[in-house]
Order: structure tokens, then sequence, then C-alpha cells
């Protein structure tokens, strides 16, 4: 992603707390660098607790939607990959306690362990 990009979708959020600034400063980083999908959830989520405005993340919730995917990962074979849709989790904790929710409610698997992770979606990494 080219710095333009990430300075444009970055544009609107303005941390009210240090922590904050720093947080952004990060997830720029990591969008620049191809950093590491699910740090950069990590700093969404982290970021909704310190800005004022959570509508000025909306640019940075839409990116993240349309880039990244959770892939379903059993016994090492990815059996499965599904868009990222945060929908109304207000954490990270909740969105992927209602992610096993869904896979568990949802889906046939009779493995007892089941590994979800963030990744780019496969068009990107191409």
């Amino acid at each position: 992603m080219e710095s333009s990009e990430v300075n444009e979708l970055l544009s609107q959020a303005r941390p009210q707390t240090s922590e904050g600034a720093d947080l952004l400063l990060d997830l720029r980083d990591l969008l620049l660098n191809d950093g590491h999908p699910g740090t950069c959830v990590q700093c969404f989520f982290s970021l909704l607790g310190n800005l004022d405005r959570p509508g000025s993340l909306t640019p940075l919730r839409i990116w993240l939607e349309e880039h990244l995917e959770v892939a379903v990962r059993i016994n090492g074979e990815t059996r499965e990959r599904f868009p990222v849709r945060f929908g109304k989790s207000r954490n990270l904790q909740d969105y992927c306690e209602n992610t096993f929710e869904f896979i568990r409610s949802d889906r046939s698997y009779q493995e007892d362990k089941i590994h979800l992770s963030f990744q780019y979606r496969v068009a990107m990494a191409a």
C-alpha cells in the first residue's frame, strides 16, 4: 500500500490520547509494510476505545473488511476462508467469540480443535 493511500485512509482518525496516537502510528506502519493482519485488526479495535468519534474509523473499517479474511484451519489445513465482517462487535474478543459461535453453529466440522486466523485476501497476496 502506498504512503498516500495509508495517509488518506487514516486521515479522519483523530486520537484523543497518547495511547491512541501510538496505536495509529503502529497501524500506519503495519499497513505500509504489509504487517500481520491480526495485529491490524487488534489496532483497529483498540482505537475504537480511544477515539471520540467512532465514525472517523469508517474508512479504515471498510478497508479492513475489503482486504482481510478469516481462515479456518483444522490440523494445519485451511478448510475455508470468509470475509471479515465486524458487524456490531464491540472489541476483538467479541468479534472472535461471535466468529467461533458462527463456525460451531453453522458448520459441521467434527474436530474439537479449530484454528481461526486473520489473513490478507488471497487475491492481494498474489
